[in-house]
C-alpha cells in the first residue's frame, strides 16, 4: 500500500483538565508520556512507508531489482518519433530490454539527421554512448581514426551465429584498412517509380535510354505536369547512376581513393543533368524541398516519375499502388550498362570505452546482434517496406509490392554497385561534393568545371579505408 507522505500531518493530543488529587496527576503524566511514545513510533512506520514508496516508483521507471549485479548501457539511436524505421527499431530495443535481466538500457534518441550533431557533442565531451546506429565510413570515419570506435573482426569471426547471416558487401562501408568496425542492418538502393496512368493519358512512351527520357520530359512540361517529383537529392542519384553504368566496383573505388582522375564519363553524366534541370524536369524550389514533400507531388499525381533512395518505400500511399510501376533508370548512352545503386546504410556500434570494459563489451554485442539479426530484419522488409542487409526468408504476400519489384531488380540486376554518396567517398568530401552538384544543377558552374573541382576534392581528400 503507497503513503502519500507529503498529506500526513502528525501531532500528539493534549489535555487541559486540571486534578485536585496528586496521583491522579502523575498518572496524567504518565498517559501523556505513552501518547507521545505512540507517536514517534506511528512516525517511524510512516517513514519506513514513504522509503518503501520510493523504492516502487524506481523500479517503475525502468530500475531492474538486484542492480548491483546489472549491466548498464547507454544506447543511443536516430530511428524514433515519425522515422518510418521506428516502428520496427522501437520495439527491438524495447524487447530486449525485457529479455535480459541482467542488462539495463538506458535509451536516448535524436531523430533523423539530428543523430549527426548529438553524437559529434558526445565524442568531443569525451562522453560517447556505449552501443549507438549510425552511418558507415562517410560518418564514422574520424570516430574510427580516434580510437572511439573498436575493431570488432575477431568477435564477427568467432562467433557462430553470424556465419552467411549478411549479404556480400555487407561490411563494406564500416571496412576501414583491413578491420570491420560495426554490424550491418539496414540496406539501401536507388529506385525509379512511374505512374503508369500518366504515361498512358499523356501518350508518352516509358524510356530505356537518356535521348527518350529527355523527350518524355519535354511532353509532360507541354501539358503542365512536373516530369520528376525530385529534390535536389534525386538529381544527385541520378548524375551518380549515369556515371556508374560505365564502371565497376573497382573502377569507383580507383576514382574514390584519387588513383584516377574523373574524366569523360562523370563529364557526360553531369552533362545530363544539368541538362534536365535546365529542360524544367524538377519542381520548383526543388533544391530546398524535404524528400517528403517530393513524395506528396508525386502523390498527387502533379508529376510521372520518382527516382529516390529506397527509404522512402514505406511511405508511399498504398491506395494508389495499382497506378505505380518500378522501371529500370535509363541508360546514359550505347556504352552504358543497366545498373543498380544499392548497399548497406545503417549500422550498430559500440564505442571503445564499452569494448574495454569485460562485462559490457559481452552485453553490447548481445544487443547488437539483436538489432542487427534476423527478427529486426524481417520486420524491415515486411513490415515498413525498408530494404535489409540480412540474407533473410520473407513472405512476400506480406510485403509492399514495390519493394518487391524493387527487391527482384536487385536479384536480376547486370550490375548492383555502391553508391559514392553511401558508401565511397571519404566523410570529409560530403560536404564539399552537395553544394558543389548544387551549384551544377543550378547552371553556375559548368560541367568541366565540376568534373575539375571534384579531382581537387578527392585529391585532397582521398577514401584510404582500402590501405
Amino acid at each position: 500500500m503507497k503513503v502519500y507522505c507529503d498529506r500526513l500531518q502528525l501531532e500528539a493530543p493534549i489535555t487541559s483538565v486540571t486534578f485536585a488529587n496528586y496521583n491522579f496527576n502523575l498518572e496524567a503524566f504518565i498517559m501523556k508520556r505513552m501518547i507521545q511514545m505512540l507517536s514517534g513510533i506511528l512516525f517511524f512506520v510512516v517513514l519506513i512507508g514513504c522509503q518503501e514508496d520510493s523504492s516502487l516508483n524506481e523500479s517503475e521507471t525502468g530500475e531492474k531489482e538486484g542492480s548491483d549485479d546489472i549491466v548498464n548501457l547507454r544506447v543511443l539511436h536516430s530511428f524514433t518519433g515519425s522515422q518510418p524505421q521506428a516502428p520496427v527499431m522501437e520495439p527491438a530495443f524495447e524487447a530486449f530490454d525485457e529479455e535480459h535481466d541482467d542488462i539495463q538500457l538506458n535509451i536516448q534518441t535524436a531523430a533523423g539527421n539530428d543523430i549527426l550533431e548529438q553524437l559529434r557533442t558526445e565524442m568531443a565531451a569525451e562522453d560517447p554512448p556505449d552501443v549507438f546506429t549510425h552511418w558507415g565510413m562517410r560518418r564514422t570515419e574520424n570516430y574510427i581514426k580516434n580510437g572511439v570506435i573498436p575493431d570488432i573482426s575477431d568477435m564477427i569471426e568467432s562467433d557462430q551465429d553470424l556465419d552467411g547471416l549478411y549479404m556480400d558487401g555487407a561490411f563494406g562501408p564500416v571496412t576501414y584498412q583491413g578491420g570491420i568496425y560495426g554490424l550491418p542492418f539496414q540496406g539501401y538502393s536507388y529506385y525509379l517509380m512511374i505512374n503508369k496512368d500518366l504515361f498512358e493519358e499523356h501518350g508518352v512512351d516509358i524510356p530505356t535510354n537518356y535521348e527518350e527520357l529527355k523527350k518524355a520530359v519535354i511532353q509532360f512540361t507541354d501539358v503542365g505536369l512536373i516530369p520528376f517529383a525530385a529534390n535536389n537529392h534525386s538529381a544527385r542519384y541520378m548524375l551518380l547512376t549515369w556515371f556508374a553504368q560505365k564502371q565497376t566496383t573497382e573502377d569507383l573505388r580507383s576514382y574514390a581513393t584519387a588513383e584516377q582522375e574523373f574524366g569523360e564519363d562523370l563529364l557526360l553524366a553531369a552533362e545530363k543533368a544539368q541538362e534536365l534541370a535546365e529542360l524544367g524536369a524538377f519542381p520548383e524550389g526543388y533544391m530546398n524541398l524535404e524528400t517528403a514533400q517530393s513524395l506528396e507531388i508525386f502523390h498527387a499525381e502533379q508529376a510521372p516519375m520518382f527516382y529516390q533512395h529506397s527509404w522512402t518505400v514505406g511511405s508511399i500511399d498504398e491506395e494508389l499502388l495499382d497506378s505505380y510501376e518500378i522501371i529500370p533508370f535509363p541508360l546514359g548512352d550505347e556504352q552504358s550498362e543497366p545498373t543498380v545503386l544499392a548497399g548497406t546504410g545503417h549500422f550498430i556500434y559500440m564505442s571503445q570505452r564499452a569494448y574495454d570494459d569485460p562485462d559490457k563489451r559481452e552485453a553490447a554485442w548481445k544487443l547488437m546482434k539483436k538489432i542487427a539479426g534476423r527478427d529486426v530484419a524481417k520486420g524491415f522488409v515486411e513490415d515498413i517496406a525498408n530494404n535489409t542487409a540480412l540474407n533473410v526468408e520473407y513472405d512476400e504476400e506480406n510485403v509492399n509490392p514495390i519493394l518487391n519489384q524493387i527487391l527482384d531488380d536487385m536479384d536480376n540486376a547486370e550490375k548492383l554497385l555502391p553508391s559514392y554518396e553511401e558508401e565511397l567517398f571519404a566523410s570529409a568530401v560530403e560536404g564539399e561534393y552537395w553544394p558543389l552538384t548544387d551549384a551544377l544543377l543550378l547552371g553556375d558552374i559548368t560541367p568541366q568545371e565540376y568534373v575539375d573541382q571534384m579531382n581537387d576534392i578527392v585529391s585532397e581528400h582521398p577514401n584510404v579505408q582500402f590501405e
